[in-house]
């Protein structure tokens, strides 16, 4: 009788210890509460080569999570699909299955007007082609020429709605493997650029940027133009 009472009393244990496992890990999960109504459906089909909408609002809510002037999203930070989110409510957790790397903190840099520019130079340089490094932006609207020769085929660069200037410095929203020189973007800065590497990745990025707004829209793509 006492040996059951014994083994009853370590299988309600084994079952509470599971129980309280469960919670912790429940606990430890990102909660992403936040949705908006998006006036315009959101896609990330042809991010490796040109804007996409959800390129445009994922680098928006890179941007306000940190106060930048701009940012830079990589086309590898984001899954490429021919599913498109429908216009309607979206919740957060529906951008986050777009992310590729949903744990990478966001990253502020100060970059000079010369190196923004090399970085859209980056961008394109091998445009018509897809490109992992191709950029999304925010903050920023530039047009670029791919008749002209590489790493001179960005003809104009705004900054809100100001030229950019080479020799003025502006604060830039990006992923820590980007700021950390990825794909190829260690020719244009360095670590001594960083200023500041958050605790915050995309998700919550975007989690919060959601909270302060309750519509969307990204029907207009006009922040990369191509010269015709």
């Amino acid at each position: 009788m006492m040996q059951k009472a014994v083994i009853m009393m370590l299988r309600n244990i084994g079952f509470v210890t599971i129980l309280i496992m469960a919670a912790l890990i429940l606990l430890s999960l990102p909660a992403f509460a936040a949705s908006v109504i998006s006036q315009s459906p959101l896609s990330t089909l042809g991010i490796g080569k040109s804007e996409v909408s959800m390129g445009d609002l994922t680098a928006d809510a890179m941007r306000f999570a940190v106060n930048a002037d701009a940012a830079f999203l990589a086309a590898s930070e984001l899954k490429e699909s021919d599913k498109q989110i429908d216009r309607g409510k979206v919740d957060t957790q529906d951008i986050v299955r777009y992310v590729a790397y949903a744990d990478d903190p966001l990253v502020l840099m100060k970059l000079s007007g010369r190196q923004i520019k090399q970085a859209l130079e980056r961008s394109v340089l091998i445009y018509p082609q897809k490109n992992l490094g191709f950029l999304q932006v925010s903050g920023i609207k530039f047009t670029f020429d791919p008749t002209k020769q590489q790493e001179n085929r960005v003809v104009s660069v705004k900054i809100g709605d100001k030229p950019l200037s080479d020799s003025q410095f502006y604060s830039v929203a990006v992923t820590s493997s980007l700021a950390n020189g990825a794909l190829g973007y260690w020719k244009i800065w360095s670590k001594n650029d960083i200023k500041q590497v958050t605790q915050k990745p995309i998700p919550r990025a975007v989690d919060d940027f959601f909270s302060s707004r309750s519509t969307i829209d990204y029907s207009v793509l006009s922040r990369i133009s191509v010269a015709n």
